[in-house]
């Protein structure tokens, strides 16, 4: 077990032992007023049935026809009674007292003045006292009295003491029962509490020695499973950022090498005197500077939307402005190329997303189509939406896409065939971008192209209101 699981597993026993104690303290507190209610309630009712009792067998107030039937009921109850007349007199006494007087007249003596005056009432004795009315014809003729004792101190404590015992008995077993059941289940629900973050821990680890293909899998949708998640995610985007890194730290150096040797080659050329430092050779190095300029240009592009994949917000975003705000800074380049561009949007549409990345997402598959279309070409943008999904589809009449370049387009300082880039110096790097932003946006993305032009599908999330 872990540490943690072990601190876990104390909490928990912890815990259970202390409210199997505060449990234990209540009912020990509790158990004798309990029982005292019990047994009282139970010498009422006895009483009661005393009382009725002496109704029928008693006539003519005649106490001593009944006085034999009190005795038996006191001794074999247990429970000390004491009788008053209706003229209010107490004519009867617990057992001992009449066993007392008894005993002296058999033996010749007249009952001692002193010793019944020395008999208890119910009012000297603590505790409340209880009384119930025997009626006879529907005229009170006793009244019966009996105190309420508390369990330890009544005639029957041994009756208590036997349940109080087996009280804690099914106390104690129980508690026992209960400690083995949380022991178990502790044991359980720590091992699963700890099991993902041991998990997680190690995941994390790996990843800071720097081997960012960490996937943790998670069930449930507890703050354990959204810490999950969100470490998946970020070891996902630091993997992707790394992988980036390396590429980007690739790709860069083999583009920019042939502007470069191709630099070079004409100074080392010139500085020989094999050719001469003219006009033309003057044009071809300013090309190739030129083209790095755009390469670095695109670069920084690049690096910008892979911030934006840290930093993407979700935003209510009206498509229909930003496909406008972007053919107006097209406009220009449309009206060199004499291009008619059509838009067809079936409604308001609004897509969940980030603004800034969406604006560069359209604006990069705009600038494309019009940067290799034909002279007078066509450019179509259609929009349609439903309550889940946008669809978007940006067709041009351009010169096309080979199907050989097509699977590749997306890839970065890939460039398709040589005429499209030798005219239009295209770096490899805005359908990157595009393709990154689109995903990070949680959207989709297609492509078809043929001689007669391509259609860029894109599809978004739909703002729900």
């Amino acid at each position: 077990m872990s540490k943690l699981g072990k601190k876990l597993f104390l909490v928990f026993l912890i815990l259970v032992i202390f409210s199997l104690l505060l449990v234990g303290i209540f009912i020990n507190f509790s158990i004798g007023e309990r029982f005292d209610n019990f047994i009282n309630l139970q010498r009422e009712e006895t009483i009661s049935e005393l009382a009725e009792v002496l109704s029928e067998n008693m006539a003519d107030d005649d106490f001593a026809g009944v006085e034999n039937l009190i005795d038996n009921f006191s001794r074999t109850n247990r429970i000390p009674i004491w009788v008053e007349n209706n003229q209010g007199e107490i004519i009867y006494f617990p057992a001992q007292n009449n066993q007392m007087n008894q005993m002296m007249r058999r033996m010749g003596m007249n009952s001692n003045p002193h010793l019944n005056s020395m008999r208890q009432t119910p009012d000297d004795l603590a505790g409340k006292t209880m009384s119930r009315e025997v009626y006879v014809a529907e005229e009170k003729v006793l009244t019966l009295f009996w105190k309420e004792m508390s369990a330890e101190n009544q005639l029957d404590s041994e009756l208590y003491n036997y349940f109080r015992s087996n009280i804690y008995r099914a106390i104690i077993f129980s508690a026992l029962i209960v400690i083995l059941l949380i022991i178990f289940l502790s044991f359980i629900l720590s091992k699963k509490i700890t099991d993902p973050l041991i998990k997680l821990k190690n995941a994390a680890l790996e990843v800071a020695s720097g081997n960012y293909q960490q996937n943790i899998t998670s069930k449930g949708d507890d703050e354990l499973a959204e810490l999950i998640k969100a470490f998946n995610l970020m070891s996902k985007k630091l993997n992707k950022l790394e992988k980036i890194r390396k590429e980007s730290t690739s790709d860069l150096a083999h583009e920019l090498r042939t502007p470069l040797t191709t630099i070079k080659g004409y100074l080392e050329a010139i500085e020989d005197g094999k050719i001469k430092a003219d006009q033309e050779s003057i044009s071809e190095m300013q090309e190739e500077t030129a083209r790095m300029t755009s390469l670095i240009e695109k670069l920084n592009e690049f690096a910008e939307a892979q911030n934006k994949l840290f930093n993407l917000k979700e935003e209510k975003i009206k498509l229909n402005s930003i496909i406008n705000k972007i053919i107006k800074q097209q406009r220009k380049a449309l009206n060199n190329k004499n291009i008619n561009l059509s838009l067809s949007f079936d409604k308001e549409l609004y897509i969940k997303g980030d603004q800034d990345s969406l604006f560069q997402i359209f604006n990069n598959i705009i600038e494309n189509a019009i940067k290799y279309n034909v002279e007078n070409g066509e450019i179509e943008i259609e929009a349609l939406g439903d309550k889940n999904k946008v669809k978007v589809l940006i067709k041009d009449s351009g010169v096309g896409i080979s199907s050989e370049d097509l699977p590749f387009i997306f890839e970065r300082f890939y460039r398709a065939d040589k005429s499209r880039n030798s005219k239009n110096q295209g770096t490899g790097i805005g359908l990157a971008v595009v393709k990154e932003l689109i995903e990070a946006n949680q959207g989709e993305i297609d492509v078809e192209s043929d001689d007669s032009g391509t259609v860029f599908k894109l599809i978004f999330r739909s703002f729900k209101d």
